[in-house]
């Protein structure tokens, strides 16, 4: 018995190494991928531009930065009325006041000094917000209605149409 065994393990042996040195290579090549294209070496040109300087005019700039400071000021009140997550209501607040703030620098001295009374109400309501987490409802709905006696005022006094004559003027 032990001999049958043996000549199977033999005969099992000997199969592995035909196998190995005959088989197996053509089937590696069968499924291996080849290459559709084949690389070249070109050089790559690079031209760098001067982004510095935007191409639009002020009025332009300024409508911009309204019209994304009313839908992050909506996005709030809508955040504060439906007691959205805490990190939502912050991420709105912090994209309205960076949008206030890019509003200010279009404007002349005297409108911008009354926008920036607009700019520290929200910058409070930014802090009141941060110090609360959790947002209980009685503070969420005076925070909302802050939010939007803040988007009804700057909507009112700081319409793009208003202020086109109170705009600095385009850089030559």
């Amino acid at each position: 018995m032990s001999t049958s065994i043996l000549r199977g393990v033999t005969a099992c042996l000997v199969l592995m190494f035909v196998l190995q040195v005959s088989g197996c290579e053509t089937l590696r090549k069968k499924f291996t991928r080849k290459r559709k294209t084949k690389s070249t070496n070109e050089e790559m040109i690079v031209s760098p531009r001067d982004y510095s300087a935007h191409p639009f005019p002020n009025h332009v700039m300024y409508k911009q930065y309204f019209v994304y400071w009313k839908s992050w000021n909506q996005e709030l009140v809508t955040a504060l009325n439906d007691r959205a997550s805490d990190k939502k209501v912050l991420e709105c607040v912090d994209q309205a006041l960076v949008n206030l703030k890019k509003m200010a620098t279009y404007l002349e001295d005297k409108q911008a000094a009354a926008l920036s009374g607009y700019i520290q109400k929200t910058e409070t309501l930014k802090t009141r917000v941060h110090a609360m987490p959790g947002l209980p409802p009685a503070e969420t709905n005076r925070f909302r209605y802050t939010a939007e006696r803040i988007l009804s005022s700057v909507n009112r006094e700081f319409d793009p149409t208003r202020m086109k004559a109170h705009l600095k003027p385009d850089p030559a």
